[in-house]
């Protein structure tokens, strides 16, 4: 079949090609030119075999692309889609060995495999938070380890990860507890989106990690919890009329527990989360909108010092010959510290949208002159011969490094 390329010839899409083992794998590889950065080769079945020999060509092939004696700038994969192509553990932590060299790879969808997480799951997060993945998806691998599962959750620490998609992995309420962990953790201070739908939370899996999210959890902004019916294991009050004659429960009685559990889900799901969800939206909103109005500020007056006795005097007397009226300007810096600096903190127009800690690394950004030399410079650097649009686009990108280096992205308690 024809290799297709898309979207301005940066994606090889090859789903469905009949791609076999490590014979598929080396069909691929010719494919990926310099000009490539995503590939998408679902619903083939390159397997364990195909795959390990699929990174290995992908690893020779970037270190080709990126070679400095030929003047080539860095190269790297920033999209992989392995869906469908019966991967295990040991292919999946392949592509994250791969993912962890390779710093421009962001994205990696492997859904719909035989990944189990029994196996290899100590190499597997250690790659992956080593890696820049911000986007995984193991979406429908309906094989996966409760207990592998926990493991990978409570030794997730990745910087870089802003969305994670677990649906319909068949994952039991006993995964909850971890969940919850993880989210109210600073481990999960950078995840933005996480997909729960389609498994077996339950009400009380489910009521727990909401409960996490409006106690514990200001940063995430997309959770779903849709399709997570069982029926509850707890115990029940029951009226005598409602246990049949040889102990069981009545189908009546099956049937109001159903109907109350959906009613408490829908409540929990469609009313409850969006607006805790929407709150965290706001917060974040309000954090990085008072950190970008501070700034200026502060470097402004936290970097400013009193004229001595002479200059003023000189300044007086000069005015005073030339006729004109003098203005005595209020002594702002003859004020406290203290003042000084709460001043400065309301010039954000929202005082209390920092924490403690925000506000302190706020003072010693204001303050570092060293630090504002080197931004300039690498404004400069990156903006040479740069077009207007690229130029916003480098200030932009710069702007989301300085909030994300600050910790001024995220509400914090």
């Amino acid at each position: 079949m024809a290799v297709i390329l898309r979207s301005n010839t940066d994606l090889v899409y090859l789903p469905d090609h009949g791609f076999v083992g490590e014979e598929g794998a080396l069909r691929i590889l010719p494919q990926i030119t310099r000009q490539i950065h995503r590939i998408d080769i679902s619903h083939n079945l390159l397997g364990s075999a195909g795959t390990f020999t699929l990174f290995k060509g992908l690893s020779t092939v970037r270190l080709r692309h990126s070679s400095p004696e030929l003047g080539l700038g860095l190269w790297g994969l920033r999209e992989v889609n392995l869906g469908m192509n019966g991967l295990d553990d040991s292919s999946f932590d392949c592509v994250l060995a791969y993912a962890k060299k390779d710093v421009c790879l962001n994205r990696v969808l492997v859904q719909g495999n035989e990944i189990t997480l029994k196996n290899n799951v100590e190499s597997i997060i250690n790659s992956l938070n080593s890696s820049h993945i911000s986007s995984l998806s193991l979406v429908n691998n309906i094989s996966i380890d409760p207990d592998g599962l926990i493991k990978f959750v409570e030794t997730l620490q990745s910087n870089s990860l802003k969305q994670l998609n677990i649906s319909a992995c068949n994952l039991p309420s006993s995964i909850s507890e971890s969940i919850s962990n993880y989210l109210k953790s600073s481990r999960s201070r950078n995840l933005e989106s996480l997909e729960l739908n389609g498994n077996q939370l339950g009400r009380e899996g489910i009521i727990h990690i909401i409960d996490t999210v409006e106690e514990s959890n200001y940063s995430i902004q997309q959770l779903g919890l849709l399709a997570n019916h069982i029926h509850s294991s707890r115990i029940m009050t029951m009226d005598q009329d409602d246990i049949e004659m040889d102990g069981t429960i009545s189908e009546q009685h099956r049937l109001k527990m159903k109907v109350d559990e959906e009613r408490i889900m829908e409540y929990q799901v469609h009313r409850r989360l969006p607006i805790l969800l929407e709150r965290n939206r706001i917060l974040t909103k309000r954090i990085r909108q008072a950190a970008l109005r501070t700034l200026v500020p502060a470097r402004i007056l936290l970097n400013a010092s009193r004229p001595s006795n002479e200059q003023v005097a000189r300044t007086v007397m000069g005015e005073i010959s030339g006729g004109s009226t003098v203005f005595v300007g209020f002594p702002l810096l003859d004020l406290p510290e203290e003042v000084i600096q709460l001043i400065v903190r309301h010039t954000s127009d929202d005082p209390w949208a920092f924490s403690e800690s925000q506000w302190t690394r706020m003072r010693k950004e204001a303050t570092d002159k060293e630090g504002l030399k080197n931004i300039i410079k690498l404004r400069m650097e990156r903006s040479r011969g740069k077009s207007r649009e690229e130029e916003r686009e480098i200030r932009r990108k710069m702007k989301e490094e300085w909030l994300t280096r600050g910790k001024w992205d995220r509400w914090e308690q």
